[in-house]
């Protein structure tokens, strides 16, 4: 059995015909024909009836080609697997930092180029805020980082691909009974903040209280629980936004 004899009957069955499948494969019908002989005879099965005009499978006909499109399949992939990685040079491994602040449907053709059932290529994908992004890449930890730009990285490539307005907020719940709101009531309340890149001073209230979290979620959770307030990306909060929360 031969990865041609497979195929061979697998046009068959798409295309109705003998006549029809030796055209679509560029091979003459009696090529064909002899093809599908030496397979029914190697398994002593007859895999099409004669009996009508057109080829029709039989019974035991019909669970062979099942098995065989499965093993065509699983043929191709391997196929692509080792033209990508050898003809094509593509990166056997990726790894990816992706900031929290990144809005998902911005950065999805990335990961639907790395995850297609096409490529060989594995994707490890990693969650670092602000700095620790750009960082991974200078030290060779990552390929690269879809992260925040906040200052010029010398000797590191960059492109653009969307802006993130960064904006303060703070639960309605915590605003209750709270009064007129100035600088100094602000400064009593407790900032959260995500220890790498933002302690450097990067959106930090002078002279404020202060909460370090490591983690993203979590500063959100606590600034949307009204335990504290923060800077969150816009495209995170508009819907909190839009109904005053």
């Amino acid at each position: 059995m031969t990865f041609d004899q497979l195929e061979i009957l697998e046009k068959i069955v798409e295309h109705g015909s003998f006549q029809a499948a030796a055209k679509a494969l560029h091979r003459t019908q009696p090529t064909l024909s002899v093809a599908i002989k030496k397979l029914e005879a190697e398994f002593d099965l007859t895999l099409f009836s004669r009996a009508a005009y057109r080829p029709k499978l039989t019974d035991a006909g019909r669970v062979f080609y099942d098995w065989a499109r499965q093993a065509l399949d699983a043929f191709r992939r391997v196929d692509a697997v080792g033209k990508e990685l050898g003809l094509n040079k593509a990166e056997p491994g990726l790894t990816v930092v992706v900031d929290p602040l990144a809005r998902f449907d911005a950065v999805a053709a990335i990961f639907a180029e790395c995850l297609s059932d096409m490529k060989a290529t594995e994707l490890t994908l990693r969650s670092e805020i602000v700095s620790a992004g750009t960082g991974l890449v200078r030290r060779g930890e990552a390929d690269f980082a879809i992260t925040p730009k906040v200052e010029d990285e010398g000797g590191i490539e960059s492109f653009f691909v969307e802006r993130i307005e960064m904006v303060a907020v703070i639960a309605a719940s915590r605003l209750a009974g709270a009064g007129k709101m100035t600088a100094a009531w602000l400064r009593a309340q407790p900032q959260v903040v995500v220890s790498s890149g933002e302690a450097r001073g990067f959106g930090l209230n002078p002279g404020g209280k202060r909460c370090f979290v490591t983690d993203h979620a979590l500063k959100r959770r606590l600034i949307e629980d009204g335990f504290a307030w923060g800077r969150l990306a816009r495209h995170e909060v508009e819907a909190r936004l839009k109904d005053k929360r």
